[in-house]
């Protein structure tokens, strides 16, 4: 009797460690909401190879989620139709892509900064990813919903919806509406819920932000209103979730201005402006995103001020594929995906995808 209470007393045992070794070890894995672990795990076990090459990094801005009124505004409309997607383009967009196998990968697993002898050098590596797919790096500019815009064509600003998720909120007659299928970052979410292959190790994209309009929709350039501490608490919890789900934050200067061409006191106003207002709202960050694509590698004097911030990783516009190695930085483009995109490769063979498949109705010829 006592050797059977024995040889329970091990089973017990043994399935209590089992228990909470497989507890452990599902803690160790990157999910979001929702995630499913099990899929997860299934994802995390695929053949992981060495990809010999550049990952292809596209960009867009916020979505058109009313074409209806962006491409009708006689003002504005060109505008919307060279640099947008609508929001209807862009889910099929990202439907494409899988389906050619690109895969996301964090922009921080394709460098590295080396401190060697008091010198800081930042190169370039490879990624791994599942055998077969490519990897893709996917940023957004202008994340802070400009009135502009605001007022013709995205959503208003993004939040954290009842069930701690992101979501979009767009203002009208009866309140405000949330959705998930109309911005850039809450449909990437909810795609990946969809297809949690399409991203590696937990990789989302980079936003990238300036200041003078706010952040993420809130009002955090009016600093001297008295609901300023309210907004900024609120772009800060939002901005702690999207890097939670693993969304890095880039500067793309605070009043977006064509840095290669203002004066230096401009260029160094403009530079502690984003420290002074958005850095602490954002956190840490080395990634630089320059407005309009134009770099300021040419001007020692410019580039240094912003090394001196501690940013050395600067990106501009080009092929999405090139990289260039310098003293103490890395500089990568990438590809814009817009209006002039669509219009430039529609019948080029190598377009990442095809256009014509995506292209929005209401998007006038």
């Amino acid at each position: 009797m006592k050797a059977m209470t024995f040889k329970r007393c091990i089973l017990v045992c043994y399935l209590l460690s089992f228990l909470l070794l497989s507890c452990a070890n599902n803690n160790t894995v990157k999910t979001s909401d929702d995630f499913d672990l099990n899929v997860q795990a299934q994802v995390q076990e695929q053949k992981m190879v060495l990809y010999d090459g550049p990952p292809m990094h596209i960009f867009f801005h916020p979505l058109v989620a009313r074409p209806e009124t962006a491409f009708r505004n006689i003002r504005y409309r060109e505008h919307f139709l060279e640099w947008y997607v609508t929001a209807s383009e862009y889910r099929k967009i990202l439907d494409e892509i899988y389906a050619k196998n690109y895969v996301l990968v964090d922009i921080n697993e394709v460098y590295e900064v080396i401190n060697t002898e008091n010198r800081v050098r930042v190169v370039y590596k490879n990624t791994f990813v599942p055998e077969g797919k490519k990897p893709m790096i996917i940023s957004i500019d202008d994340l802070s919903y400009y009135d502009i815009v605001r007022r013709n064509a995205s959503v208003h600003k993004l939040v954290i919806d009842n069930n701690g998720n992101i979501a979009a909120w767009t203002d009208n007659r009866n309140g405000g509406e949330i959705s998930y299928n109309l911005d850039v970052v809450t449909y990437l979410e909810e795609f990946i819920k969809k297809h949690p292959d399409f991203t590696v190790r937990g990789a989302r994209g980079i936003i990238a932000l300036t200041g003078f309009e706010g952040v993420l929709g809130y009002a955090t350039h009016k600093i001297n209103d008295a609901g300023y501490e309210e907004e900024k608490q609120k772009a800060v919890l939002v901005v702690n979730k999207l890097k939670q789900l693993g969304w890095r934050f880039a500067s793309h200067s605070w009043g977006h201005p064509h840095l290669p061409e203002i004066p230096i006191e401009q260029f160094i106003s403009d530079a502690d402006r984003w420290d002074k207002e958005v850095r602490p709202i954002l956190g840490d960050t080395n990634l630089y995103i320059y407005p309009y694509g134009e770099g300021v590698e040419g001007n020692e004097e410019k580039h240094r001020i912003l090394r001196d911030k501690k940013f050395n990783v600067f990106f501009g516009v080009g092929s999405g594929t090139g990289h260039k190695e310098g003293r103490s930085y890395i500089y990568f483009d990438r590809r814009n995906i817009d209006g002039v995109y669509f219009r430039i490769y529609k019948n080029r063979k190598d377009r990442l995808f095809d256009i014509e498949n995506v292209i929005d109705a209401a998007r006038p010829e």
